[in-house]
């Protein structure tokens, strides 16, 4: 007698478990209250200090890099509504300009926001955005996690994992660029509703290319990592899932033509972005260290108890102790479940991947080396390839923790005192430092832009070259309604060749004055065609001795130095 072919792994052929019965199933409505929830959290640990001025406290650890964002903010809405061309500009950077799409210029949100905008300024702009992140993230993904395991409390914690990890703590100081991933679990469940049927193919490429589009008006570089990673997830699931082959092959197709027809709609952002001129980011090759998976960083309450000193550039990489306990308990208790292996096999590519070129046992964080073994790694790879090689491979942590946010949903469907108290050590050990000051930073303009005074002095055909020259200057520009050019300025990425090919923007950027430099700096004023210096009289530094070379007396007015030249 034959004997009977053994059974496969138990799943049934899903790519999701059967919905689950019990207390906790998911009705219906708790999606809703579920991003109330998540947003009141939000506004509990980052929005408390910014609610009483929220135009004068950003969440923020600087105002460098959001001075970036809210000039982004001002700058769609102010192109649209006065007729520019929205993807290269020549207010700053003048008189060559810069092309945008080399930036991180957040299209989708500004033009949202644009209302918020124009009544209230780029700074409450920035203080929504930031506080929208995490909870539009958490809820995004609790969907997503309802959805697969089909129960509430547990993809309430599932929808934490992701929404407030380390990866968002950190963006949330300066980056929201990055920090904005809602849209990334909302293309994994368009994929899941599509292969269980529960869309139809229209409905599917409709709603799938929609959210392409809007992705990559958030951040291109996510969309091209999400992509690299949803291609590998499919993989697997292909390998794994023999008998649904079919229906993947489908999906695969529908999803190649819905890029195709999101390319046509982003067709202008592509065009510059192709043909217009370069703009490379300069931080792509941020990596993590394996130790910095299980050590917390000093944005974690709980650097401060265990008495370590690990700083925030190495959060977006940590998950903690507690949460790579469960995962372990959950592929040895799931180990027959095709299921349980799918997630492992996307959480295992996206944490190797998110090493980098070569495997570093030990790193402190951007500033210090890591101490590389020489050991090379997949993503060495993929590095080289176009627009993934800009890619910053520490920014992969994120698909670690959606997967272990999956992961800790269906680990937790089973109830358990033990799994919930695990579950209660994994949001313990991610929990923001609640002192810290990452997220609150004071900004000011000077009055000569607060009061408005600029506009007796200035006006838009003036290339105004400022002090400091990038970094709040503008955000002053966003704040004056653009009235006026700025002769440097800042866009998240390397300065262009236009400027640095000066040796005078050294000195402007540093403060540190070189030889030659009343030479230089008539040079660059010169070419540039600056026809006014502003000088922040807060800003420290030997700015009379370098613009007195000029032989302009300035203007002591509204706390600055006014140079008309």
């Amino acid at each position: 007698m034959a004997r009977p072919a053994a059974s496969p792994p138990s799943s049934g052929g899903r790519l999701t478990p059967a919905p689950a019965r019990g207390w906790l199933r998911a009705p219906r409505r708790s999606g809703l209250w579920s991003l109330g929830l998540y947003g009141a959290l939000a506004l509990l640990m980052f929005g408390v200090p910014v609610l009483d001025d929220p135009r004068h406290e950003i969440i923020a650890a600087d105002e460098v890099d959001s001075s970036v964002f809210m000039w982004f903010y001002g700058w769609w809405p102010h192109a649209l509504l006065n007729g520019l061309n929205p993807f290269v500009t020549d207010y700053q950077f003048a008189p060559e300009g810069f092309n945008l799409q080399w930036a991180t210029s957040v299209p989708l949100p500004s033009i949202l926001l644009a209302p918020v905008t124009l009544a209230l300024g780029p700074v409450v702009t920035w203080n929504i955005v930031q506080l929208a992140a995490p909870a539009l993230n958490a809820w995004t993904a609790f969907l997503l996690c309802r959805r697969v395991s089909g129960r509430v409390a547990p993809s309430l914690v599932g929808g934490y994992i992701f929404g407030f990890s380390p990866y968002v703590l950190l963006h949330l100081t300066g980056g929201p660029n990055a920090a904005l991933v809602a849209l990334v679990p909302v293309l994994v469940l368009l994929v899941l509703l599509r292969l269980e049927g529960s869309v139809s193919e229209r409905r599917f490429v409709v709603a799938f290319t929609a959210t392409v589009v809007a992705q990559y008006l958030i951040s291109n570089e996510l969309l091209a990592t999400s992509t690299l990673f949803g291609g590998v997830a499919l993989v697997a699931a292909y390998a794994i899932f023999a008998e649904r082959r079919r229906e993947l092959r489908r999906v695969a197709l529908l999803l190649v033509g819905c890029f195709v027809a999101a390319g046509v709609v982003l067709a202008p952002f592509l065009g510059y972005f192709v043909f217009g001129d370069h703009y490379p980011p300069g931080a792509t090759q941020f990596a993590a260290a394996l130790v910095n998976v299980a050590l917390p960083p000093d944005l974690t309450g709980l650097t401060h108890v265990l008495g370590l000193s690990y700083p925030r550039s190495s959060a977006q990489t940590y998950v903690g102790l507690p949460l790579i306990v469960l995962v372990a308990a959950f592929a040895w208790q799931r180990r027959n479940s095709r299921v349980a292996w799918l997630l492992l096999a996307c959480l295992a590519a996206a944490l190797i991947a998110s090493l980098g070129d070569e495997l570093a046992l030990r790193g402190r964080g951007l500033a210090d080396p890591f101490e590389g073994t020489g050991i090379p790694l997949p993503w060495a790879l993929f590095s080289g390839l176009p627009v993934l090689s800009h890619a910053t491979p520490g920014r992969f942590a994120m698909f670690v923790t959606l997967a272990a946010a999956l992961i800790a949903s269906l680990w937790l469907t089973r109830g358990g005192w033990l799994r919930w108290a695990l579950a209660a050590l994994v949001i313990v050990a991610i929990l923001p430092d609640f002192n810290n000051k990452a997220w609150n930073t004071p900004i000011s303009d000077p009055q000569f832009i607060a009061s408005g005074s600029y506009r007796d002095q200035l006006d838009r055909q003036d290339r105004v070259l400022t002090i400091p020259a990038w970094g709040p200057n503008e955000r002053w520009q966003a704040n004056a309604d653009f009235d006026f050019r700025l002769a440097g300025g800042y866009l998240g990425n390397p300065f262009p060749p236009s400027y640095t090919r000066f040796s005078i923007w050294s000195t402007l950027v540093s403060g540190r004055l070189q030889p030659g430099y009343a030479r230089e700096l008539r040079r660059f004023v010169d070419a540039k065609g600056v026809t006014a210096i502003v000088v922040d009289k807060r800003y420290p530094g030997p700015w009379r001795r370098l613009f007195d070379t000029l032989g302009v007396e300035p203007v002591d007015t509204g706390g600055v130095l006014l140079y008309r030249l």
